[in-house]
């Protein structure tokens, strides 16, 4: 199986790391700072935040960039398979262990419970950026929605992953 990513240029390994640095914090603040006014933006820009934590996590720890069409998805699977390996399948259990008493119940605490996060907050991005067919029938969002978003999906993750990233 061919894998979805290419290898980070080493031209390129700085600006690509600083870039998504940059980015996933802005994404944080923006999303924090629109809950209240804007809270379709705020899971729009949390989301971001968590896709961009993850491209800066997988140049910093495996040397890779993921880069478009399937953009997301790609993501989403070479985190998947990444973490498997087994030096940083232990970091992100002990990181999971410290965690639980936070947010999360025992039982959900398996490494898989980082992609599944990651997947959620597309899902979410996707519903509040995007109209479909079932639109009338969606949950209109609202900042308790926005806030809800941030503090159980966007922030566990962007800790857990910080938590990776300061481990590398």
């Amino acid at each position: 199986m061919e894998e979805s990513w290419q290898k980070l240029p080493a031209t390129e390994k700085n600006n690509y790391l600083e870039f998504h640095e940059r980015a996933y914090k802005e994404d944080l603040k923006h999303s924090e700072k629109n809950i209240l006014e804007f809270p379709r933006w705020s899971i729009i820009s949390g989301y971001y935040c968590m896709h961009n934590i993850t491209k800066l996590f997988l140049a910093k720890e495996f040397n890779i960039k993921i880069t478009s069409p399937n953009i997301h998805k790609k993501t989403i699977d070479a985190l998947e398979k990444l973490i498997q390996e087994k030096a940083v399948k232990e970091r992100l259990l002990k990181l999971l262990k410290e965690a639980k008493e936070l947010c999360y119940s025992i039982e959900r605490l398996k490494e898989r419970v980082v992609p599944t996060l990651l997947k959620k907050g597309k899902e979410e991005r996707g519903k509040a950026q995007y109209y479909t067919e079932d639109y009338k029938e969606k949950i209109e969002i609202n900042s308790q929605k926005g806030a809800y978003f941030i503090d159980q999906i966007v922030k566990p993750y962007t800790k857990i992953i910080e938590g990776l990233i300061k481990c590398s």
